[in-house]
């Protein structure tokens, strides 16, 4: 709920008046983000097997090249805030991969 709130917001960047909401929108999905990226690679089942993080780490790989990708290709200025959250799901997702692979 928190991440369609902050994505509802960002998109105020297309308006002319109201675009300063996009501000606390964008940290609202950042922050969704690194959550949400934290709990998939430090969930219980077998969080310190090296096979299992990176089999999460290329499920979140994936799913980044997607949100990448996919504004780019259909080009809908509306789908743009999903490139911010699509790169900052890959960089998180690559410290907390080194930071546990560090620590085991």
């Amino acid at each position: 709920m928190t991440g369609l709130v902050s994505y509802g917001l960002t998109l105020t960047l297309v308006s002319d008046t109201f675009f300063w909401f996009a501000i606390p929108g964008v940290l609202g999905l950042l922050t969704v983000v690194i959550v949400a990226t934290q709990a998939v690679l430090t969930r219980a089942p077998g969080s310190g097997d090296l096979r299992v993080l990176l089999k999460r780490y290329a499920m979140i790989v994936l799913v980044s090249a997607v949100l990448v990708a996919v504004p780019l290709v259909v080009d809908v200025r509306y789908a743009y805030p999903l490139i911010g959250v699509g790169m900052m799901a890959f960089l998180v997702a690559g410290k907390l991969l080194v930071e546990q692979r560090r620590s085991a």
